[in-house]
């Protein structure tokens, strides 16, 4: 059952890494979707404005999406748990959905009061994007039969 759980944990990773690529993707997408709404209208650029529907349109899947990052990342952490990774390895597994929290709870719903919280809510998304894809590729690494650079098989877990 552990190693059927290893398994499950490995591909869990790499697809919980695409998923926080995609949610990158997603943001510049709003962004770019209510820029160009602001291209569309006539006028000085003091008088253009976007409405609150097309600001929500365009990141509305970022929003919801990002939701999900937060399930897959708890998912993630009780994979960690259950195919018995050892203490280290399941604290930083522990890490990741704090993160993912604090990016929704901290940045994204303060940064409507406190703008500046904005700055912290990209720089988190690096930090979470780096944090998984370490995981994945930790992961990864450990279950490859052949280390590529050195042609040897790597050490037991």
């Amino acid at each position: 059952m552990t190693n059927t759980l290893r398994t499950i944990y490995r591909y869990w990773t790499l697809l919980l890494a695409l998923a926080v690529m995609l949610q990158v993707g997603f943001a510049a997408y709003g962004a770019f979707y209510s820029a160009s709404k602001l291209e569309d209208q006539t006028g000085s650029d003091e008088t253009k404005r976007i409405t609150e529907k097309v600001f929500e349109h365009g990141f509305d899947i970022h929003v919801g999406f990002g939701y999900i990052i937060f399930l897959g990342a708890l998912v993630l952490f009780l994979l960690a748990l259950g195919a018995r990774l050892g203490r280290p390895r399941i604290w930083w597994n522990l890490g990741l959905p704090i993160l993912v929290a604090i990016q929704i709870a901290l940045f994204a719903w303060g940064g409507y009061d406190v703008p500046v919280l904005g700055f912290f809510h990209g720089v988190n998304a690096l930090v979470i994007a780096g944090l998984v894809g370490s995981l994945a590729a930790r992961e990864w690494r450990r279950s490859s039969p052949v280390d590529a650079a050195t042609g040897t098989a790597p050490p037991p877990r």
